[in-house]
């Protein structure tokens, strides 16, 4: 796999198609028991190992015919699931920053909740466009061109960014360029708008 030096830096923010593909919610969301610890896998960095206790997913009555291989989760949307063979391609750039979780799902082969295990503080507010809630309340509202500390993410295929700069969780090219070449189905790729690189 070949990236030039303009793709290196080139990320999307992880979204699922759940406009093409079946997608799921957890029966805890339904009956009004939700459990935190599904929500907080975005939000948590320490992994669960043997103490995560198996949820279960439910499909919806509408769900599109097709299933792909990275599920759109309701309420979750920032809680990647992969089908077993997405995590396995996606394994040897991933499996340093994430945790498979098993669940039990309403499709047909084996699917796994991925806790991504690093936030990092890698956007550079200085150089980024960022529009701010108001000058009382300086927090980030929207990043509209993202700047990264690139030292920071270098050899990181997925992470996620802090609450204060938007919490996105963002892949990179190498990413995305496996997922092409391995014919894996369900993501909508959508690129940041990024500063240009200085001369």
């Amino acid at each position: 796999m070949k990236i030039d030096a303009y793709s290196r830096h080139r990320y999307y923010a992880y979204k699922p198609d759940s406009n093409a593909f079946a997608g799921v919610t957890f029966a805890e969301s339904i009956s009004g028991n939700d459990s935190p610890t599904i929500a907080d896998l975005h939000w948590e960095d320490s992994p669960y190992g043997t103490s995560w206790k198996v949820r279960e997913c439910v499909g919806f009555d509408d769900n599109p015919s097709r299933t792909g291989d990275f599920p759109s989760v309701s309420d979750y949307n920032r809680v990647p699931m992969m089908s077993f063979r997405a995590w396995e391609s996606l394994r040897p750039l991933i499996e340093n920053v994430c945790e498979p979780l098993p669940i039990k799902h309403p499709f047909l082969g084996e699917y796994v909740l991925i806790h991504v295990l690093r936030t990092i503080d890698a956007l550079d507010e200085e150089r980024s466009e960022i529009e701010r809630r108001s000058m009382e309340d300086p927090r980030i509202r929207q990043v509209r061109r993202y700047a990264f500390r690139q030292s920071m993410i270098e050899g990181i295929h997925m992470f996620k960014l802090p609450n204060k700069s938007g919490s996105e969780l963002i892949v990179d090219e190498v990413f995305r360029t496996t997922v092409e070449e391995q014919g894996l189905q369900g993501l909508v790729f959508q690129e940041l708008p990024m500063v240009p690189d200085s001369p």
